[in-house]
């Protein structure tokens, strides 16, 4: 591996993987000013109405509008990981971001989406932003997320160390299945799937999709969920308007009210118990999947609910004859073929003596995005150092290792 610069930014204790650490979640960032020259004079109706707001960064920091800007300039520093929002270097220079991952010791990142939030948020919910778009809206959506993508293909080719995470989006399993064809083809190794809708119309377990995971297994493209995708899988968001969740701040991608924070992993959640319990897993044992982003403290016990149905309803399954059923435990396919990313506030160290997790939870940062806290790096380390050596390495570096496939 080409050796790195020396890493300002990680504890002490962690410089032994420095140049090899692997950071499963960040994010683009670049502010509103930019989103016409990197996406095209398309998007000039979104930068409108994020200015027409009002609101910037000094008002919430990782809001987009930065009326000052003048490019990615703020230098690399032994501050790094307190620099947030889309003033942080390497928000949206990317040959910067390498500077920001040496800094680290990170050797590769997943890249996430933040300048198409947006429209991938009105896409899964069509109530969303109603005053945008007005006008043949479903179309000029997914037109921005088109061309955003496009800028993601470019962007997936500026270092092998980056690797790009585009939205994947189609109405129909055929236009979903062309849509992965067309990124894959041009160097995409990882997609975002909406958790919030049904992918091509259909369950992620139809068969019909089943040419989508082949793809994906077969071409080493890892399939992700993602915060920010819910959309309408509650189907009314009126289960947040009560006066007691009001006035928390909204981030990048989620509010912060308290029935949010609690709700905000069941979509993730879902579908990948659909992908489980389906068999997807089964009839595509190299499909390999991230959920990315909505915490860790569901997964151990969405393996104990999955495995004690799975034993407790054996009798009444349906025989080889009549239907599917799985010919391991769920969490077997969990522990083989999927990586979860946990918040650096969680309690990692008790979900990893609680439950048999310690080949599933990935380090991630989330950099530059508010949420990832101001040294994630020290904050997970404190949590799972007890668990040595073996657990440590796992957690930085050999889970996430696996969403990387060469």
């Amino acid at each position: 591996m080409t050796q790195l610069a020396e890493p300002i930014v990680v504890p002490p204790e962690l410089r032994h993987l420095a140049g090899r650490i692997v950071d499963a979640d960040t994010h683009e960032m670049m502010p509103l000013q930019e989103w016409t020259r990197h996406f095209g004079d398309e998007y000039q109706s979104l930068v409108d109405a994020w200015i027409e707001g009002g609101e910037t960064d000094a008002d919430n920091i990782n809001h987009p509008n930065l009326r000052d800007y003048q490019g990615d300039t703020v230098p690399v520093g032994p501050d790094l990981l307190k620099l947030k929002g889309s003033r942080a270097p390497g928000a949206t220079d990317l040959k910067r971001r390498l500077e920001v991952m040496n800094a680290m010791g990170v050797s590769q990142q997943l890249m996430f989406p933040t300048a198409v939030l947006w429209p991938v948020m009105m896409l899964v919910d069509d109530a969303m932003f109603p005053h945008v778009a007005q006008h043949n809206r479903r179309q000029t959506i997914k037109s921005w997320i088109h061309r955003y993508n496009e800028w993601g293909i470019e962007a997936a080719r500026s270092s092998p160390r980056i690797r790009p995470v585009l939205p994947l989006i189609g109405d129909t399993p055929e236009e979903l299945i062309a849509n992965a064809r067309h990124l894959i083809d041009n160097g995409i190794r990882a997609l975002w799937l909406l958790s919030g809708m049904l992918p091509g119309g259909r369950s992620p377990a139809h068969t019909d999709l089943d040419p989508l995971w082949a793809m994906m297994a077969e071409r080493q493209c890892v399939a992700t969920l993602h915060l920010a995708a819910e959309g309408k899988f509650f189907e009314t968001r009126e289960w947040r308007n009560a006066p007691a969740f009001d006035g928390y701040r909204a981030l990048a991608e989620i509010e912060t009210d308290p029935w949010t924070t609690s709700t905000w992993h069941l979509p993730s959640q879902n579908f990948l118990t659909v992908m489980v319990m389906g068999g997807v897993f089964v009839r595509h044992p190299d499909l390999r999947f991230g959920v990315i982003e909505v915490g860790a403290w569901w997964l151990g016990p969405l393996m104990e609910l999955l495995d004690l149905n799975y034993r407790q309803f054996a009798k009444i399954a349906p025989d080889a004859a009549t239907g599917f059923r799985l010919p391991h435990e769920p969490s077997y396919y969990i522990k083989k073929n999927v990586k979860v990313t946990p918040f650096h506030f969680e309690d990692l160290k008790t979900y990893l003596e609680r439950y048999d997790c310690a080949d599933i939870l990935c380090f991630s940062t989330d950099y530059p995005h508010v949420e990832g806290g101001k040294n994630s790096f020290r904050d997970t380390y404190e949590k799972v150092k007890g668990l040595g050596p073996e657990v440590v390495e796992k957690f930085y570096v050999k889970n996430a290792e696996f969403l990387f496939p060469d």
